[in-house]
């Protein structure tokens, strides 16, 4: 910041800075209206159209106006446009309407908010721009092909005028491609506004409003609340998914909710407004003879020529005879007619009197000077300029003066208003074309006379809205429809227009109305296009001489039945909606914002401005400036009237883009109204101290500033900017700076004086910390945040379970702050924090810190003063220390120092220590236990063992405790040698030796003390024990001791533990390697063990079995592992059949006589035998047969083949399918 050259220039920056603040966009009331300057002569808005500007700002940034036709909707946008471009938010606008409201729009925009507008088509798109603010007009076919292709910074806002053409992007089978252009166009956000208009869709059904609250969701990044479209058909459809005309009664009021969350709706009884009633009048005239013969002249030659061709003959023709001849004559000029035709036509018109509509016309201006002679006035309205002409000449014939409004007239257009709205009127007739009244108010008037009929009704509609607007000063309007009698114009066009103008103003919707109908019975809707070629068809089969009478009483019905029908749906949407008071606006608590405040208003500002920036300023002529100095030369003007303008003079008004400019020259460099309190700061610090230092009695020696801190007292002016994605909200706040805060600098760099450039505000005292918490607690700046982040909550509630969508909506709304220092004014002023160095005439060097204040001459801090118990002086007291015999205070240099203790104190309380001749206070000495002399207690020790205190040269220390003892309590160690402490001492109960405790052990068996190299080792345990007391393991050889010693019982001898097992039948210890184990690991002693029979092998009882077949003692490993008695497996095997072994056959003879002998019937024969692991016994299955063979047994047995006998029982049996049974 640059300090200011005069001193209301900082008055001005601020100024400058004021205009320049950013508004929210909070609207309250009509008195936040911000953009006002740029409409106020133009316009006056109603209180509807200043809502519908208040709800939008509500719900930034998108929202959808319903109101119904007739109320103004291009205004409420102009409003909203114009106002967020007031406060500096939007500049590029896309407009999107449907053709023919292109240069409505333009016009409206420019004329009465002051907004450019380019009307741009096709490719033109691509390519339309404004360098400041400004509006692109197109249509939804360009928007649908282009809008891709358009970059996505080009415009701020996006407008949808008749936004219900989008309205089929649900509920029908393939949705247009212009709804889905759109829609993800909105999904996008590529506009930062959004505004959608529709009339009140009074033909809608249920599908196309959920189709525009889903473009309005998606352009807000919600999630749309109606679901789905099958959660929105089962929950809201009463009729048929197709129809969805009908809404469930259970979910109207949540419906109406939904759809009033995103749209505002005003109905024309809401809005109160004088709304003058339409009163439509045929008035046929008896065509004259020659205005016949030109229809005759015309009706052949006009079957051969093209649709266009035709409807432009046919419209001349109707307008006037001079208009039929301009056009033919032009046409025969381009080969396009026939040159005899317009050669017959001329030789007519030429010769024919004055026509029947110009009479009639005369007639009817007669009637109205008669009715109202004082202020009648009268609007004609011609497609034709040729009849424009012709009637204007007639009626200055007349004597009247004539308005001309068209297309070329442009200025003069204005003029020619302005005259016709005078009291009385300048003009009483204005004659109007298409070209030249788009966008007229020509509302002064209450009667309009269509000299001619478009065949295009919406024209016809937009020429009747001239006269027939809001609050008019008229109860009603009349419209005299002229033609001629008897004529295709009359029983045609005429009540054709007739028809659908009054239908039309019971409706309110031309577009609608014309939807509805189907004259041409086509089953399909109308569009102004088709109807004009449906009076084509008519007026040719007229001229044809066929009757058309049925066709048009048709025609006629089709129009009476749509404005029936869509009287009905109205009265439907109107029971499906309600009205707005039904569905007020829900949501946070506008802000309540104080008003901007300017300190100087704009004209005061810019004269003040210029001069601020060198320039001198003079007034030229009244209204009219002239700023001239430097690089400024300007004509400039605060008046937008035209008498003030001319050529080169710049207006200088709040919204002027010139204005913005200077405001933005005048604050591109902060500037500051510092002041330096401090002149000699350094010189004036030296002398307060040395006056410091003498005023004591001290002798000063230097003064040296060490810090210098500064300080700022005044204002901080602060720029405040608190920012969500689509609002932000600017203040200057002030801070007042008490000097409360300082900054610390070395001093040599402190002690400059403040320059002109401040750099760094910290520098001067600033605490950047206190004003941004000045800032944040600024009430206005609160309120604002406050109402954005209950909105946020709203909006991420809004954005259902999709958390991208979430994080995007609480990113654009939560708000932000940016927090300038913009300005300052008030003074800096130092103080300095001097190092004084200085002594006393009785000696000594001392130095204390000391602050002081230059441009107050005084001393700010100081050590406080004390009194010095040996010189009386009151000095500083940091140059005193306290006697800690006495507790008095003396000057430093008048104390000695403890040696030992660094303690202070006079000289008659010190002394020398005996042991080391240092000096010390009386108090730190003490009497030796063993010498008896004076030691300072702190050099003394004292013994680990008795507690007595001696000199350092009277202590040894133990080296197995680390302990220090007297030398006199020590003693030495008969096995090592080193002293120990006595009071620790242990002796051998072996050898009889002393030593300390830690050099001896205790015998693990006997507990009796014993040096370490006088014992033994257990080689199992590695336990100490004193000799004599170890065994030997007869197995291993091992001295251990007694406890890990047993005997075996099997074969007596001592062994370890651990290698003896018990017998689980005696329990008696015994040698593994010599006991028995059995299969699950239980022992026996060789003499408890028991042989198996079959293999010969010693093995432990329980694993012996006794064979249920013979008897004879097993091993259960050859016995059978089923359920049952056990039983020799082999013996088994052989009588089941499974074995058929030929083991020892030699001996079978043998063995079957014994077997025989042993049954005592039948006869035995060997089948199989199987020799026994021992190779001792034979198992054999025998077969025995009675007498005569009749019976036959298996028999089983165990042959001892050394002693050829039969061992243990003999098993006899049958044997069954493969089975042995026994008898």
């Amino acid at each position: 910041m640059t300090r200011v050259g005069r001193p209301e220039d900082y008055g001005i920056y601020r100024a400058g800075l004021e205009w320049d603040l950013t508004e929210p966009i909070v609207i309250d009331s009509e008195e936040d209206v911000r953009s006002a300057p740029r409409w106020r002569e133009h316009l006056q808005p109603y209180h509807h159209q200043v809502t519908n500007l208040m709800t939008f700002c509500r719900r930034l940034p998108v929202t959808l106006l319903a109101d119904d036709v007739g109320l103004g909707k291009t205004i409420s946008a102009g409003l909203i446009v114009s106002e967020l471009a007031a406060r500096a938010r939007v500049s590029k606008v896309l407009v999107v309407c449907p053709k023919l409201l292109g240069p409505q729009w333009k016009e409206e925009l420019e004329t009465k908010f002051g907004i450019p507008g380019i009307v741009a088509t096709g490719r033109e798109l691509l390519t339309a721009n404004h360098d400041e603010l400004g509006a692109v007009i197109t249509t939804y076919n360009s928007a649908r092909l282009y809008l891709e292709q358009l970059p996505e910074d080009r415009f701020d806002m996006l407008i949808l005028d008749e936004a219900h053409k989008l309205r089929n992007l649900h509920g029908v089978p393939n949705p247009p491609q212009v709804a889905k252009k759109f829609h993800k166009a909105l999904q996008e956000r590529r506009f930062k506004f959004v505004l959608m208009l529709t009339a009140t869709p009074i033909q809608n059904r249920l599908w196309d409003l959920y189709s525009l609250v889903d473009l309005l969701t998606v352009a807000r990044g919600h999630e749309n609340p109606f679901g789905s479209a099958g959660m929105f058909a089962r929950r809201f459809i009463a009729d048929e998914r197709d129809q969805a005309r009908q809404l469930k009664a259970d979910a109207r009021e949540e419906f109406r909710s939904i759809v009033y969350g995103y749209m505002s709706r005003v109905r024309r009884g809401d809005a109160r407004l004088a709304f003058p009633t339409r009163v439509v009048r045929m008035h046929p005239l008896p065509p004259t003879p020659a205005e016949l013969e030109l229809i005759e002249v015309i009706r052949e030659p006009i079957k051969k020529m093209n649709r266009l061709t035709q409807i432009g003959i046919l419209q001349a023709l109707v307008s006037s005879p001079d208009a039929l001849l301009a056009q033919l004559t032009n046409m025969a000029r381009r080969g396009t007619a026939p040159p005899e035709l317009a050669q017959a036509v001329k030789a007519i018109v030429t010769t024919m009197p004055t026509s029947a509509k110009l009479t009639g016309l005369g007639k009817l201006i007669e009637n109205f000077k008669q009715q109202n002679p004082e202020s009648w006035r009268l609007v004609v309205f011609t497609t034709r300029r040729e009849t424009q002409t012709t009637i204007q000449n007639f009626l200055e014939g007349y004597g009247l003066k004539v308005g001309i409004i068209n297309g070329d007239s442009g200025q003069k257009n204005q003029e020619t208003i302005k005259a016709f709205r005078q009291n009385p009127p300048g003009y009483r007739v204005i004659v109007s074309t298409e070209a030249g009244s788009e966008g007229v108010n020509l509302q002064v008037a209450n009667v309009l006379v269509n000299f001619d009929l478009p065949w295009n009704p919406m024209i016809v509609e937009q020429r009747i809205g001239r006269i027939q607007r809001l609050a008019s000063e008229h109860e009603k309007v009349s419209i005299f429809n002229v033609m001629l009698s008897g004529t295709f114009e009359h029983y045609i066009v005429g009540r054709l227009m007739e028809k659908l103008q009054m239908a039309a103003h019971a409706i309110g919707d031309i577009e609608a109305l014309l939807q509805g109908t189907d004259i041409d019975n086509d089953g399909e809707g109308d569009s102004a296009d088709s109807f004009e070629d449906h009076i084509l068809t008519l007026v040719l089969a007229a001229l044809a001489k066929k009757d058309v009478e049925r066709d048009m009483a048709l025609a006629l019905q089709s129009i009476e039945d749509a404005k029936r029908e869509l009287e009905r749906e109205e009265q439907n949407i109107n029971s499906l909606l309600g009205g707005m008071d039904e569905a007020g606006y829900v949501g946070p608590r506008t802000p309540k914002l104080p008003p901007p405040v300017r300190s100087m208003d704009a004209k005061e500002f810019t004269l003040s401005a210029f001069g601020l920036l060198g320039a001198t300023v003079e007034e030229e002529k009244p209204g009219q400036y002239l700023a001239r100095g430097g690089d400024i030369r300007e004509r400039f003007r605060f008046d937008n009237h035209a008498e003030a303008q001319g050529p080169g003079v710049i207006l200088y008004d709040q919204e002027a883009p010139a204005f913005r400019r200077l405001v933005k020259r005048v604050i591109a460099s902060g500037m500051h109204g510092v002041s330096d309190a401090d002149a000699a700061a350094g010189r004036e610090a030296k002398e307060l101290t040395e006056e410091w230092i003498k005023a004591f009695g001290g002798e000063p020696q230097s003064a040296k500033a060490t810090t210098v801190r500064s300080f700022y007292k005044g204002k901080a002016l602060l720029r405040v900017r608190a920012t969500v994605a689509h609002d932000s909200y600017e203040r200057l706040v002030d801070v007042d700076c008490g000097g409360e805060d300082y900054a610390e600098h070395p001093a040599a760099n402190g002690l400059e004086p403040i320059g002109k450039v401040v750099r760094d505000p910290a520098t001067i005292g600033l605490s950047r910390d206190r004003l941004i918490a000045a800032a944040e607690k600024d009430d206005a700046v609160e309120e604002f945040c406050r109402f954005y982040e209950e909105r946020r909550e709203i909006e991420v509630g809004a954005a259902g379970d999709d958390a991208r969508k979430k994080k995007k909506l609480e990113d654009e709304f939560t708000p932000r702050l940016d927090i300038s220092l913009v300005g300052l004014e008030g003074a800096a002023s130092r103080d300095l924090v001097m190092l004084a160095k200085f002594g006393f005439p009785a000696g000594g060097s001392y130095e204390a810190e000391i602050v002081v204040r230059p441009h107050e001459r005084r001393v700010v801090e100081a050590p406080p003063s004390e009194l010095c118990s040996k010189t009386g002086l009151a000095v500083p007291s940091s140059c005193l220390d306290r006697c800690e015999a006495t507790g008095a205070t003396a000057l430093r240099h008048l104390l000695e120092v403890s040696e030992v203790s660094r303690r202070k104190a006079l000289p008659e309380f010190m002394a020398t220590c005996a042991y080391s001749g240092k000096r010390v206070l009386q108090d730190e000495l003490q009497t030796s236990d063993v010498t008896g002399k004076q030691v300072a207690a702190a050099l003394m020790k004292t013994s680990a063992m008795s507690g007595k205190r001696a000199e350092p040269d009277q202590f040894g220390k133990c080296p197995f405790t680390d302990a220090e003892v007297l030398k006199s309590e020590l003693a030495t160690s008969q096995l090592s040698g080193k002293a120990y402490r006595n009071d620790e001492e242990a002796r051998s109960d072996v050898s009889g030796k002393t030593g300390h405790r830690s050099e001896f052990i205790t015998c693990h068996e006997t507990r009796q003390t014993l040096a370490a190299d006088e014992a033994e080792t257990c080689e199992l345990t590695g336990f100490k024990v004193r000799p004599g007391v170890l065994v030997t393991c007869e197995v291993t050889g091992k001295r251990v001791l007694p406890g890990v010693i047993g005997t075996c019982a099997a074969t007596g001898k001592r062994a370890l533990n651990s290698m003896l097992v018990n017998s689980s039948l005696s329990q008696a210890s015994v040698l593994k390697s010599e006991a028995l184990k059995s299969i699950s690991g239980n022992y026996c002693l060789p003499s408890e063990a028991q042989t198996c029979f079959w293999s010969g092998q010693r093995s432990h009882p329980e694993d012996i079995r006794s064979c249920a077949l013979t008897g004879l003692p097993i091993h259960v490993e050859f016995a059978t592992s089923s359920e049952g008695p056990a039983r020799l497996q082999t013996l088994v095997d052989l009588l089941d059949g499974i074995r058929r072994n030929a083991d020892q056959n030699e001996v079978w003879p043998t063995l079957a006589e014994k077997v025989t002998a042993e049954l005592k019937n039948g006869k035995c024969r060997v089948e199989a035998a199987m020799l026994s692991p021992s190779k001792k016994h034979l198992a054999a299955c025998a077969e025995s047969k009675t007498m005569l063979g009749l019976r036959v047994h298996q028999i089983g047995a165990v042959y001892d083949i050394a002693d050829s006998v039969l061992v243990g029982h003999v098993a006899e049996g049958k044997r069954n399918k493969g089975h042995w049974e026994a008898r």
